[in-house]
């Protein structure tokens, strides 16, 4: 099983509209983001986790054609909103795309785009999308993936986590309960949310300080940081963190064994 980096930046992605770098250096490739998302593979099986608003620019990028699932953290916008550019991959393969997310997520969707899930207009527009809810700390099994839930704070909402054996993925979490630390114990390799990066005050994103401290606690061989902010410049971050805390870039790999490509 791998896992792609299709996206590591934050909602406005780097650089934001109007050509806005911040801190980031514009010659340094790394820091070119879009929308976090991320691709899980096996052999047989695609699962797409958050269809961001470059979803399109995302699969065509690595050839993608088939979709086994889609993985919703939340339904903040720049989670969702690529949604409906997944109708050419279920045309083609004339089969419904399974979205697995909380109910709350999936009713919300819904109430915005009811023509993802039923059809509309005497059949003029065709359903693409299924429903498959799915609570917090949860098991199932998507193609040959075994997945498992657990509960993130937000602040504003509950996220989905999501563990994929010794693999984790992280995004859009400001705190983790004993329960959601629990869930996490034996992960190998994380990709954690750190839009707060060296604020002191953790407002809806994890800080420095606590995903130090979630480390430290779970001890992952590898934490790959996503959700970088424009004032977060890869170079300057590789120089910040220990050498088993990196961050992500948009296209990077990762192996179950925690190794970057």
């Amino acid at each position: 099983m791998k896992v792609t980096v299709l996206g590591c930046g934050s909602s406005l992605g780097t650089p934001s509209a109007g050509g806005f770098w911040g801190k980031c250096d514009p010659d340094e490739p790394k820091n070119r983001r879009t929308r976090a998302s991320i691709l899980v593979q096996s052999e047989t099986t695609n699962l797409l986790i958050d269809a961001t608003v470059d979803v399109r620019t995302h699969l065509n990028g690595i050839s993608l054609k088939k979709l086994d699932g889609v993985l919703l953290t939340h339904d903040h916008s720049d989670h969702v909103n690529g949604l409906d550019d997944l109708r050419p991959i279920a045309y083609h393969g004339n089969n419904l795309i399974d979205v697995y997310s909380h109910n709350e997520t999936l009713e919300e969707i819904d109430r915005r785009w009811p023509y993802l899930f039923r059809p509309k207009a005497n059949g003029i527009y065709v359903e693409f999308l299924r429903k498959r809810p799915v609570g917090y700390d949860e098991e199932f099994r998507i193609g040959d993936i075994d997945i498992a839930t657990f509960e993130q704070d937000h602040t504003t909402c509950s996220t989905l986590g999501f563990r994929f054996g010794d693999f984790a993925y992280s995004v859009d979490v400001a705190n983790l309960s004993d329960a959601a630390l629990a869930a996490l114990e034996g992960v190998e390799t994380w990709i954690i949310d750190s839009a707060a990066y060296q604020k002191e005050a953790v407002g809806t994103h994890a800080n420095f300080q606590r995903i130090f401290e979630w480390t430290e606690r779970l001890k992952p061989k590898m934490t790959y940081l996503t959700v970088l902010t424009t004032h977060m410049d890869y170079k300057t971050l590789c120089d910040e963190l220990p050498p088993h805390i990196r961050p992500a870039y948009d296209g990077m790999v990762v192996d179950m064994e925690g190794n970057r490509r």
